[in-house]
């Protein structure tokens, strides 16, 4: 969910990626959640990003996720791990995500939830955040629960999609 410049932290870059490896690998074990409804992986998700928890985040997570966020593409859940996902961490941490509307469907192993969050708070810098943000997301029966194979993330606010590069 890049929807602002990332925050900064105390822990280093290097830490980080070393911690998300190692969540990751932790993630798809004994840490998995057990989710009986498509939404509750989808808000356990937040819930765990909310806390900064990087192994929570990733055990709602299938091993085949693909992230789109702003016309970026995460095409593993390791490459969502290193690249996106310490940001949307920061970024859950100084904002908080009023759920507006929200529609379920799809049967059978597949579902979609489809969200629109009203999104406030205030960057480190004093930015304020005030953005409406949409959200798909597909999930998939895994045994007894559910998990996120996709998210596709968008903004209704320019300065929070990443820059793009000048046309030749």
């Amino acid at each position: 969910m890049r929807k602002s410049p990332r925050a900064g932290t105390t822990i280093g870059h290097g830490a980080r990626l070393l911690l998300a490896a190692a969540s990751l690998a932790l993630a798809g074990a004994a840490g998995a959640q057990t989710v009986k409804l498509p939404a509750d992986a989808v808000d356990g998700f937040h819930a765990a990003l909310k806390r900064k928890d990087t192994g929570g985040a990733l055990s709602y997570l299938d091993r085949s996720l693909v992230v789109f966020e702003f016309g970026v593409t995460d095409a593993t859940v390791e490459a969502y791990a290193f690249s996106h996902l310490p940001g949307d961490i920061d970024m859950a941490a100084v904002s908080d995500w009023r759920l507006q509307a929200r529609r379920v469907g799809g049967s059978g192993n597949e579902r979609w939830v489809l969200s629109t969050y009203h999104v406030t708070g205030k960057l480190p810098d004093g930015k304020p955040i005030d953005q409406v943000m949409q959200e798909t997301a597909i999930v998939r029966r895994a045994g007894d629960s559910f998990r996120i194979v996709h998210f596709h993330w968008s903004s209704d606010k320019a300065w929070a999609q990443p820059p793009r590069a000048a046309a030749p």
